[in-house]
């Protein structure tokens, strides 16, 4: 039987602060309403009606935080038992995460354009993929061809703007996550990305090779030649890491979908903070201020040109 082992304070209050910062944002995107006249949302909508930009894009930023927010009632809950504890892992926090990164690099790739009739392009794209995933699990030859048939309209719909190839599907989550690393102010790199990526999704897979990188090991006695008794202990900096990166780049999904809304975000992040405060019961020992720093690493500069 594993020792428990506590998490260290810092890396608590890290995590602690992942959580709150997920909240915040989720709120700000679910106090948006339909997109305003004159917003950029309502210049890509009226570039292409059929399937809403801005539809297509809130789905893969709720999608990410569906994630995070299960994450989060884990590691953090509204209400906390006098008794309770949380015991993390190897494999749900690196599954979560990637998830999470997988569903907003989808809305960063298109929202990181200020061109509508970019935005446009790459919302096709990802259409495009989509059917190509539904035809792949679709049960019978018919619904297959549905699929097919879907994605010829569409091709058909949009051939005086794009050619095929212009609106060509990604090849898969990697390319769109490194496309999304693309924009000079989200503060995350291709390289980082792709090396918490393939963490989080050798993990997620039940590969063996996370045992051995993002764990650490303590050796034991040795119950036969050659093989010794080992604890396996969550590598908690890899943790942090991988969750701060969903958490950053599904913030920068929310706060360019709170932007092509036509709203403002410092009007949206008070409400906000304020219904995160009035919604938490800190515990006894609890550091108030990790809720004053949640935004803090939000650049400002993450609106519009």
């Amino acid at each position: 039987m594993k020792t428990p082992y506590p998490v260290p304070e810092e890396h608590s209050q890290e995590f602690t602060a992942v959580a709150q910062g997920s909240r915040i944002a989720w709120h700000m995107v679910q106090a948006c309403g339909d997109p305003l006249d004159g917003s950029n949302f309502a210049k890509v909508n009226e570039l292409y009606p059929f399937e809403k930009v801005s539809d297509r894009v809130r789905h893969y930023v709720e999608a990410a935080f569906e994630h995070l927010l299960m994450w989060a009632d884990n590691v953090a809950p509204f209400k906390f038992h006098p008794e309770q504890t949380v015991n993390f892992t190897l494999r749900p926090t690196y599954t979560l995460a990637r998830a999470a990164l997988e569903s907003s690099a989808q809305a960063v790739w298109i929202l990181s354009s200020a061109d509508p009739e970019e935005c446009v392009r790459r919302h096709l794209s990802l259409i495009r993929w989509d059917l190509h995933e539904h035809r792949k699990s679709s049960p019978t030859p018919e619904h297959k061809d549905r699929c097919r048939d879907r994605e010829s309209d569409l091709l058909a719909r949009v051939s005086s703007s794009f050619t095929e190839e212009e609106v060509r599907p990604p090849n898969g989550y990697l390319a769109v996550l490194q496309s999304a690393c693309e924009p000079n102010d989200l503060d995350l790199d291709a390289i980082t990305v792709e090396r918490l990526w393939r963490a989080a999704s050798g993990a997620a897979h039940g590969m063996y090779w996370p045992n051995l990188e993002l764990q650490t090991l303590t050796i034991g006695d040795e119950y036969e030649p050659g093989h010794f008794r080992a604890q396996e202990l969550p590598d908690v900096t890899v943790m942090v890491e991988v969750i701060q990166a969903a958490l950053k780049m599904s913030q920068y999904a929310a706060y360019r979908y709170v932007i092509f809304s036509g709203l403002n975000l410092s009007e949206l992040v008070g409400p906000a903070m304020r219904w995160l405060t009035e919604n938490i019961t800190l515990k006894p020992d609890a550091d108030a201020e990790v809720l004053k720093r949640l935004n803090a690493d939000r650049p400002p500069n993450w609106g519009m040109e």
